[in-house]
């Protein structure tokens, strides 16, 4: 779902709330007031579309940061066939407030905000029907919710802009002060109850990819799941989360059309868009018209010619994940690539497990990738592996890649978490093995709460790696120093692995956005 345009009011906003100065002397050459955007449902249905878009629109580089914050920072990633260029310094813990994956995506999300912001101000002025305006609204405050869940993993407590900015005289939100963490969760959780009262269970046809009540409620269940973590520990938010995910799972699954596809890989096939597992994602669809219609993001994880077409592959995932695999386990070789064909020349590349690098065995057994590089992983590829067509050659970097957000194999996995955190074990295990079952992987028994904390931690891992997800975990677990302790050096480029320290625990601060707001502050540590 994209726009082919972006309202210049919204961009004006957007630019406000960045909270950089120089932008705000910038002289408006062209304007569309929102009277006029807002007069007809038309013109709220393309700002609608406009946050969406905001999600994985250029500058597309952006699209890749997101995913580096929230995979990257875990103990099985280390430099892919290519490098580590891409996931330079936050494999080794060794990023700053200056790295532009941090300066980029602090601005990019509340671009996000502004946009919802303005559609929520403005859409009881397009159409005159209720129901119809709320609808909209609903659809803003979801994006406006996953935004503020996206920074406080990230940052902690941020600015909470919570109406439309397009004045610079809105000094207190263009210039605002980092909110309570509470509170930022108090505001998601409000957004979130309104969206899942005002969107339709699901969505058909043309309107299919749309944010539904469904996927409000499953976002909800996971926020209350992470806020009973680290650093809130509000622990009666797993019971809020039992009630919430118990409303789309069972029973449920039927009414908001949710469930397990049989087949793991066609979850994320590019011809199987949109399928019931799907809770929600962003969608790409490459065309050779528009510039970076597609996304960048499998073009530094899949290996060289694996689509038949250069790739840069800049992650890796270490031997010992793929080795937590059991070996029937089907989701083995769709997560990390062991062995593959390089086309269009058909030659057989494997990985070497005894030195840890992919070799040409077509061409005796010659070492593919960067040689300078003292350890390389297996490629990550749980995207859609379609064959590039000849005519996208002069744009490799693009691929129609859906951006899966959240899948209904978490949603399983949240509610079994909560189960147990609850006491509720035995009826957590179901869940685990629901997941495991579609995967071919041995049942797991009925176990204390703690070993079934570990299963389902374990289970995460195996299902969701790459998902937006891993990163987060390890937040609200509280796990990251172990994380960090069970890392070799070596699988980090000249061995610049960083120790534990306590403000690993949160990214820093944006330098750019302290420099632009002197009512900022610097997380401890930073």
């Amino acid at each position: 779902m994209k726009s082919k345009f972006i309202l210049p009011v919204i961009l004006f906003i957007a630019i406000s709330a960045a909270s950089c100065k120089k932008n705000l002397e910038e002289t408006a050459y062209s304007f569309l007031s929102a009277n006029t955007v807002f007069s007809t449902e038309a013109g709220l249905k393309q700002a609608t579309l406009g946050i969406y878009d905001s999600w994985r629109a250029n500058p597309s580089w952006d699209i890749f940061y997101q995913w580096v914050l929230a995979e990257v920072g875990q103990r099985y990633v280390t430099a892919g066939m290519s490098g580590d260029r891409m996931i330079t310094p936050f494999y080794g813990f060794s990023h700053n407030p200056s790295d532009l994956n941090i300066t980029n995506i602090w601005p990019r999300i509340y671009q996000t905000i502004a946009r919802a912001n303005t559609v929520v101000a403005h859409a009881d002025e397009a159409v005159s029907d209720q129901a119809v305006a709320d609808t909209y609204k609903a659809e803003a405050k979801f994006s406006r919710a996953y935004a503020y869940f996206n920074l406080v993993r990230l940052f902690g407590g941020v600015p909470l802009i919570k109406s439309e900015v397009n004045s610079i005289a809105q000094k207190d939100e263009i210039f605002g002060t980092q909110a309570a963490v509470q509170d930022i969760y108090d505001f998601i959780i409000e957004d979130l109850q309104f969206a899942e009262s005002h969107l339709p269970p699901f969505w058909t046809g043309a309107d299919l990819g749309r944010i539904s009540a469904g996927a409000a409620k499953a976002l909800l269940g996971k926020v209350y799941l992470t806020g009973a973590g680290l650093p809130l520990k509000n622990t009666q938010y797993y019971q809020l989360a039992v009630n919430k995910l118990s409303e789309i799972t069972g029973s449920g699954e039927a009414t908001y059309n949710y469930g397990l596809l049989p087949d793991f890989e066609s979850v994320f096939a590019d011809n199987n868009r949109k399928n019931k597992e799907v809770i929600f994602a962003w969608t790409n669809l490459w065309n050779y018209t528009y510039s970076h219609s597609g996304t960048i993001v499998p073009y530094f994880l899949f290996p060289p010619y694996f689509l038949g077409t250069v790739t840069e592959s800049q992650y890796g995932l270490t031997p010992e994940f793929y080795n937590l695999y059991e070996s029937a386990d089907i989701r083995k070789n769709v997560t990390a690539v062991a062995r593959y064909l390089s086309l269009p020349a058909g030659d057989s590349i494997i990985y070497d497990f005894s030195t840890n690098r992919f070799r040409n065995e077509t061409q005796g057994g010659s070492i593919v990738g960067n040689t300078l590089l003292p350890f390389t992983g297996l490629a990550y590829a749980k995207f859609g592996r379609t064959p590039i067509d000849p005519s996208q050659l002069s744009v490799p970097t693009d691929y129609s890649s859906d951006l899966i957000q959240m899948r209904f194999s978490d949603v399983l996995l949240c509610l079994a978490e909560a189960l147990n955190e609850t006491g509720q074990t035995t009826q957590a295990v179901p869940l685990l093995n629901r997941v495991r079952e579609r995967a071919q992987a041995t049942q797991y028994p009925v176990g204390t709460q703690e070993e079934v904390r570990q299963q389902i931690r374990k289970e995460r891992r195996l299902e969701l790696t790459g998902e937006y997800t891993t990163v987060f975990d390890i937040r609200r677990w509280g796990t990251l120093k172990e994380e960090i302790a069970a890392m070799d050096p070596g699988q980090v480029l000249n061995n610049a692995l960083s120790p534990y320290d306590t403000k690993l625990e949160l990214y820093p601060i944006p330098q750019a956005e302290l420099d632009a707001n002197p009512s900022l502050t610097q997380n401890p540590g930073w």
